[in-house]
């Protein structure tokens, strides 16, 4: 091949790819273009005016007779896969008494009977053994050095020490 030839071609080449590029650039003309030329050649037309892309799964189009969309899970094939499996939450701490609400007085020994002298919410209360409190507290046992009392809801013992023995 000589060099004119060469030079020819060369020529030719640039002046099909500025054509091309003036033709790209109007788009709004190209499209109706690429639209009518699918109407008479659809397989031609499409093939060559839409580059193959890479589609994800759920957009690719379904032959007749598979399964459709709606019915049909999209699986992901690059999520992140792991073995670990969390486990399971502790369960509850066991639910306990609040603090007594009581603070010791005194105390009376009558007729082999003892009473204890409390204050409960700003009231001073007498108490012996067997007492309801507020519908929460029972008075259990009353001896020399303590009170016993059982919180009602949980059934829980409580001790109110009195310092006497």
């Amino acid at each position: 091949m000589k060099p004119r030839q060469r030079w020819a071609i060369l020529g030719a080449l640039l002046v099909v790819t500025v054509a091309a590029a003036l033709l790209v650039e109007d788009e709004e003309g190209a499209v109706p273009a690429i639209e009518a030329a699918a109407q008479h050649h659809p397989l031609e037309v499409a093939s060559v005016a839409y580059p193959p892309t890479l589609e994800p799964l759920a957009q690719a189009p379904k032959p007749e007779g598979m399964a459709s969309e709606e019915t049909e899970a999209v699986i992901d094939p690059f999520r992140r896969k792991s073995w670990y499996v969390a486990p399971p939450p502790p369960p509850p701490p066991k639910p306990t008494a609040p603090p007594l609400p009581f603070q010791y007085l005194g105390q009376l020994h009558e007729d082999s009977e003892q009473r204890v002298f409390i204050n409960h919410q700003g009231r001073h209360l007498v108490i012996k053994a067997g007492d309801l409190i507020g519908g929460i507290y029972a008075v259990e046992t009353v001896t020399a050095g303590q009170v016993v009392f059982i919180y009602l809801p949980l059934r829980e013992k409580q001790v109110l020490p009195t310092g006497m023995l």
